[in-house]
């Protein structure tokens, strides 16, 4: 397996869930790589433009500013503010994406993900596990 194909399975990991986050539980494979596609372009998209940002302000390595607007840029943050200086400090935008990922609109996500808390209990969500446990109990008794 090369290096881009182990990536792109793992990306696959993350398309899924984002998936069945959203409510698709089923879908042909051939959907699946498809939309793992869309995400790592999306990505590169998002890092090119990181590294594009940077280099627009005279520096080698990106730094949070540059990220910010490269969020703003590929539309995953809306600029509060299209006038003001692109390198002022205002993070509103970001802190409105931070906020709807620890909101109620993003629960489902971090519950598949196993990083949501149960209710009540205060354990990390264990669902990863069982699943995990499930499928290495079908394919071992494939053999």
């Amino acid at each position: 397996m090369s290096d881009s194909e182990l990536f792109f399975s793992l990306l696959r990991i993350s398309a899924i869930q984002a998936l069945r986050a959203a409510g698709i539980t089923t879908a042909k494979p051939s959907v699946v790589d498809s939309f793992t596609d869309i995400v790592a372009r999306y990505l590169m998209l998002l890092g090119s433009t990181t590294k594009d940002m940077a280099e627009g302000a005279g520096r080698l390595h990106a730094e949070l500013d540059d990220v910010r607007m490269a969020l703003e840029h590929v539309g995953i943050v809306r600029p509060l503010n299209v006038f003001n200086d692109p390198h002022d400090e205002d993070t509103r935008g970001v802190d409105t994406l931070v906020e709807w990922f620890r909101g109620p609109q993003a629960k489902e996500m971090r519950r598949v993900a196993g990083t949501d808390q149960d209710e009540g209990t205060g354990v990390k969500s264990e669902e990863w596990v069982n699943a995990m446990m499930k499928l290495a109990e079908k394919r071992a008794k494939m053999e």
